[in-house]
């Protein structure tokens, strides 16, 4: 029998595609991102629903009527992402892997998937084209993270004190997903404090779900990217010289609502497991997230071998012949013959080597030089709302950069996503006061040809 949920979930998959085909093909995304966090067919009321590849027929609708429309939507155009560049070189180092790859089929099966995920991105930078589009992009991310946190208060913790089986299809596990919405709390807290207050409420009210699915979820590397990228945000709102309106006491009220919530929602099991967070890189390999930095120091070992990389996959094949017995016993026990690294850093050493990481690393401090030039312009023109929505996403990939340290998060859906509103927000950024400008510029070289013409008539 068919559930409420199922056909909720019909109902608003319905909706979404009428409105991708018949309001604007930005919806596309907009119910990308709602069928990412749902994942319908792998939830308890996705049996009552036919079981088809949702996204695909999403994605493929959506880049249909990106092709017909292309023609009307021009502002984000691929010359204004100084990004690109990288995003190419870095897919060409992994098919270059490919002739040195452990596994060529799992290697060439996952580069199909981070393909997908670069048409997704493409599609959504060239959409999103305004702030009002953006916004509305996140808030989907947010509703999104609100439902995960919904399902964590829903199932609550296991035997083990953690929330399993909520996760996305390229987060299935507790730390992937808790990562996955972690950087929901900076955004969350920029919403709550700029938003008229039909948003502060919506924030605040996901906000309790989000911050309390983290905590019942119970990872350490999502707290952490939580709180580095909360801290980062505050500290801009605190120090920084551009300042709005009643700014220090919106401050202050964000602090009192978060040391509430913090008293609130936390208990002994949570905080018993985040005095681990040091202690559970370093020592005691025999515990089943300890020992994270002897795995991070074996990638060196292993590129000895091979500096180009060892391909996708290359890591947890190659890691018995690396690892003592104790450190993959945790492995053999879930059914895997080999551990993963557990560091999206390290992930991605090993996957494409020193040349890749290079690459990735260019294509980091490229976006954030971005950014930068985008918030040089809107503060320019006193734009301090965009402003301090740049540093939220800004603190919204930082969390994630964070949390993703301690998982294997390096090809992570989510990570795209941050990327790619990084990268939207500045280029809608950059666009924003450009036609002002020019008319400004415009009315300058006609006051200068007026100046010019008096002084002639004066000389005659």
């Amino acid at each position: 029998m068919i559930s409420k949920f199922s056909i909720l979930f019909l109902l608003l998959f319905a909706g979404g595609i009428y409105s991708l085909v018949f309001v604007a093909p930005v919806w596309g995304f907009y119910v990308y991102e709602m069928l990412y966090f749902l994942n319908p067919t792998n939830r308890w009321w996705g049996a009552g629903i036919p079981n088809i590849s949702y996204s695909f027929i999403t994605v493929l609708l959506t880049l249909v009527f990106l092709f017909f429309k292309r023609k009307e939507i021009t502002d984000n155009t691929i010359n204004k992402i100084p990004e690109f560049k990288w995003f190419i070189l870095l897919y060409l180092v992994y098919i270059m892997v490919t002739f040195f790859a452990v596994s060529i089929e799992l290697h060439n099966k996952y580069m199909l998937a981070l393909l997908k995920q670069l048409l997704v991105m493409y599609i959504a930078y060239r959409l999103l084209d305004s702030e009002k589009k953006l916004t509305l992009a996140i808030y989907f991310y947010l509703l999104g993270c609100g439902y995960i946190g919904y399902e964590a208060f829903l199932r609550g913790r296991d035997m083990f004190g953690r929330v399993e089986g909520i996760g996305t299809l390229d987060a299935p596990g507790a730390n992937g997903i808790s990562a996955a919405i972690a950087p929901a709390i900076p955004l969350l807290i920029y919403f709550f404090w700029r938003a008229n207050i039909k948003i502060k409420i919506a924030a605040l009210l996901l906000g309790v779900f989000i911050a309390n699915g983290l905590i019942l979820i119970n990872s350490r590397g999502a707290f952490l990217g939580a709180a580095v990228g909360l801290a980062y945000l505050v500290f801009f709102i605190a120090f920084s010289k551009f300042k709005l309106p009643k700014q220090r006491i919106a401050l202050v009220v964000l602090i009192i609502i978060g040391v509430s919530g913090v008293v609130r929602f936390t208990d002994d099991m949570f905080w018993s497991r985040m005095s681990t967070i040091t202690s559970s890189s370093i020592e005691n390999e025999n515990e089943s997230g300890a020992g994270r930095v002897q795995f991070w120091m074996k990638t060196f070992d292993m590129l000895d071998e091979q500096p180009m990389g060892l391909g996708i996959w290359g890591y947890q094949l190659m890691s018995p012949l690396y690892l003592s017995e104790v450190q993959i016993e945790h492995a053999k026990r879930e059914g895997w013959t080999g551990r993963a690294v557990h560091s999206m850093w390290f992930q991605g050493l090993s996957e494409i080597g020193y040349l890749g990481m290079l690459i990735f690393f260019a294509l980091l401090i490229s976006t954030k030089m971005h950014v930068n030039r985008a918030k040089k312009h809107v503060i320019s023109h006193g734009d301090y709302n965009f402003y301090y929505l740049l540093i939220s996403i800004e603190a919204a990939l930082i969390s994630f950069l964070v949390a993703g340290s301690f998982i294997d998060a390096f090809r992570a859906e989510i990570l795209y996503w941050l990327l790619m509103f990084c990268i939207v927000s500045s280029t809608v950024a950059l666009n924003k006061f450009s036609s002002s400008d020019s008319v400004k510029q415009l009315n300058k070289s006609s006051n200068d040809i007026d100046t010019h013409s008096r002084l002639g008539n004066t000389n005659d």
